[in-house]
């Protein structure tokens, strides 16, 4: 099958256009090509996510993306050998989510699928003329083929029962799995009940026998609860206040509930006695601004009700940390105190300790902790140099206690592992036999000042068989969001997983690189996160990605004259502006898929950023935004350029590059080369093209930074 690529071009002035299909390389006499492995070697990984555990304690399930073939994976007690569930052999770029066991049977439920854009149109990477779906699947646990059960949806499974429900425009859907599983009867799907406006977050009381949800309406949302067996509906809530994420008691009592009060600028904690509706507010966040809910970076968790214990999360001390409160009222207890950030956690099954994956003792990795919420004392379970996530406390049926989660460190790629009764963790998940692991380079912390004296971190990566005195060319990647955070390893999202493969693929073709957390992103607390003038504001991040530059041009390894730039989404904005501003500095780019234009790009996603109560106040801002885009100055343009996007981006209109090349065509000095995805997303969602992008970028850089070449 031919990769669908549209175009692949480089301009040099008006009206000529050059095919490059073929680069022939002339590397400088005494250059070595370090590359000790093939990009295919190091993206033969399998990133998994969504792990879940059964109701008896004694199977584990999860996801895996293996080289664009996503499937379902199992591993049962007491060996816990992994194997495959479903058998979905193609790279199609469909999506696997929502995978959950069924109580008291032997299936699972999982999504197939990718969303919508804003066309309502679902993504088909392939550009398959039959179309694509998304749908509910229900696979059992000893093999066979799955059975669709319904469209696309957000199952919630009952705690008790072989029933699913979701909610869509209203309305709350059942699905009784049992006829399903039992008899191989046909899917049927029924309104349980309906209300006006929206229906958010069902679930289930610990019985089974109600739903509570919030509904969203008229600029408040309220709470309700759907009682099963006698069909009736309460409201628990009816205020003016924004009321959501219910959560139930362990008996089924109560549900504690976050209030946005609309007086109040941050947000109360409250629970609800099921059986009244009466209501008490426990707690209320500072009211200075600081303490609102720091859903940007909040990870897995929301609010979660323990063994009679709130935990939820929040920023006024400067970073995002977890706090427990008594569900009766009283003082609040911080249980990750320190500077670093919680971005998963999960209660154990007794609801008497929560489980977090933060980077309290090493800043630029992931630890996992077990705190205990009575008095906050704490075990590192994971602590050093590795990154650990996504945290699944269990017990099996013999009442052994289990921690399964997902682990990497520098040259191991993320894996299944099992922590089983205290004793040491163990890898369950398979690694390919040929990843060259004992061949990556281990990532150096670097830390070095902006010009203005903010402190920035980021990883070196140094190849490994660098001559005596050799100075080689270097690459800066910058990470997309810009609410993210690269770190020492293998990285805890799938996209920048594969960004880090290729950062060693680089390293190991004999380019220094440098991978920087410039300000705005997370991990750093909440002042490096929210700087008064980055982005469309004022762009002060570019300034850490010259000191960047700056520091390379000091290191002993590196070569002053030969400095690259490349990364995806913001991180292609940072490429695009670094090139526009610096063509001096910056010697060519690779930009995937980035923003070029902020006034342009907020009208498009963000149209509240630039609300104002008059058309003068938003010029004025609309002006700002665009003096702080690479289109601005794009007159001083001249690095040559890899231009990559794929035309069913939903997070960057395709329509940001095509104003690109428009304004390099017209300037018509700037070598650029352009590659393009038909129906392809904003993280590509095939293997191949993720592959086919790291090729040309490879050979982009050899020709433009190894031997200066000028087209």
């Amino acid at each position: 099958m031919r990769s669908p690529i549209a175009r692949r071009r480089m301009w040099r002035g008006p009206g000529v256009l050059l095919l490059a299909m073929a680069w022939v390389l002339i590397l400088p006499a005494g250059s070595v090509r370090a590359q000790s492995f093939t990009l295919e070697e190091v993206m033969r990984f399998s990133f998994p996510n969504g792990l879940t555990v059964s109701d008896s304690g004694d199977r584990l399930a999860w996801l895996a993306n293996e080289e664009g073939r996503r499937n379902v994976w199992g591993s049962e007690a007491p060996q816990w050998e992994p194997r495959l569930l479903t058998t979905y052999l193609d790279d199609d770029g469909q999506s696997l989510s929502g995978l959950a066991f069924v109580p008291g049977s032997s299936h699972l439920i999982y999504l197939r699928g990718s969303s919508e854009n804003r066309a309502g149109e679902l993504s088909n990477p392939t550009s398959d003329p039959a179309g694509v779906s998304r749908d509910l699947w229900l696979v059992a646990w000893n093999g066979g083929e799955p059975r669709r059960l319904a469209g696309a949806v957000s199952p919630h499974l009952s705690p008790v029962d072989r029933i699913v429900i979701w909610s869509a425009g209203g309305r709350c859907y059942r699905l009784d799995l049992a006829p399903v599983i039992d008899r191989g009867a046909a899917p049927e799907a029924e309104v349980l009940f309906a209300v006006r406006r929206s229906l958010n977050d069902p679930v289930f009381s610990p019985d089974g026998t109600r739903i509570a949800f919030s509904s969203a309406r008229d600029g408040r949302s309220i709470l309700g609860v759907y009682d099963i067996p006698s069909g009736t509906l309460s409201w628990l809530t009816n205020g003016v206040d924004s009321d959501f994420w219910p959560r139930w008691s362990r008996d089924g009592s109560r549900l504690a509930f976050i209030r946005e009060p609309v007086e109040h600028p941050g947000f109360a904690v409250a629970v609800v006695e099921v059986g009244t509706a009466v209501t008490l507010e426990l707690w209320r966040s500072p009211a200075d601004g600081t303490g609102y809910y720091p859903g940007a970076i909040a990870g897995s968790y929301e609010l979660m009700y323990g063994d009679g214990w709130l935990v939820f999360a929040g920023e006024w001390t400067g970073w995002n940390h977890l706090y427990a409160l008594p569900d009766t009222g009283g003082q609040i207890t911080d249980l990750t105190p320190g500077e670093g950030i919680v971005e998963n956690a999960v209660l154990t099954p007794d609801g008497r300790e929560v489980i977090v994956s933060a980077n309290f003792t090493s800043i630029d990795h992931r630890q996992l902790g077990r705190i205990r919420l009575a008095d906050g004392r704490t075990e590192w379970i994971v602590d050093g140099e590795e990154i650990a996530w996504e945290p699944v406390p269990f017990t099996t049926s013999t009442g052994a206690d289990q921690l399964a989660f997902i682990r990497s460190d520098v040259c191991s790629p993320a894996g299944v592992w099992l922590q089983e009764d205290g004793r040491r963790p163990r890898r369950i998940s398979a690694l390919a036999d040929d990843f060259p692991a004992a061949e990556l380079v281990v990532p150096e912390q670097v830390i070095f000042t902006a010009a203005d004296g903010w402190t920035i971190h980021g990883q070196l990566f140094v190849p490994r068989n660098l001559r005596r005195r050799q100075q080689a060319p270097a690459v800066i990647f910058m990470h997309g969001g810009s609410r993210r955070q690269m770190l020492l390893g293998w990285h805890n999202r799938g996209y920048y997983h594969t960004a880090y493969g290729f950062n060693q693929y680089l390293a190991a073709n004999g380019y220094v690189v440098l991978s920087v957390n410039y300000r705005s992103g997370i991990g750093y607390g909440v002042d490096f996160r929210e700087p008064d003038d980055y982005g469309w504001r004022g762009a002060s991040e570019y300034q850490d990605i010259v000191a960047a530059a700056r520091f390379l041009q000091e290191h002993p390894r590196v070569d002053p004259d030969r400095i690259g730039l490349w990364g995806g989404s913001y991180g292609g904005y940072l490429t695009a502006l670094g090139l526009a501003r610096d063509s001096d500095l910056f010697t060519a780019g690779v930009d995937l898929h980035g923003v070029h234009n902020w006034a342009d790009q907020l009208a498009w996603w963000a149209r509240g950023e630039i609300s104002a109560p008059n058309e003068a106040m938003r010029d004025s801002i609309a002006a700002v935004a665009y003096r702080a885009s690479p289109v601005a100055d794009i007159a001083g343009w001249r690095s040559p350029v890899l231009i990559v996007h794929g035309d069913d981006d939903r997070n960057v209109p395709f329509e940001a590059s095509i104003d690109l090349v428009r304004r390099l065509r017209r300037k018509g000095d700037v070598i650029f080369h352009e590659l393009y995805f038909p129906d392809e997303a904003h993280g590509f969602l095939l293997h191949r093209n993720w592959l086919e992008v790291f090729r040309q970028a490879t050979d982009f850089f050899d020709r433009y930074l190894k031997t200066g070449g000028d087209g």
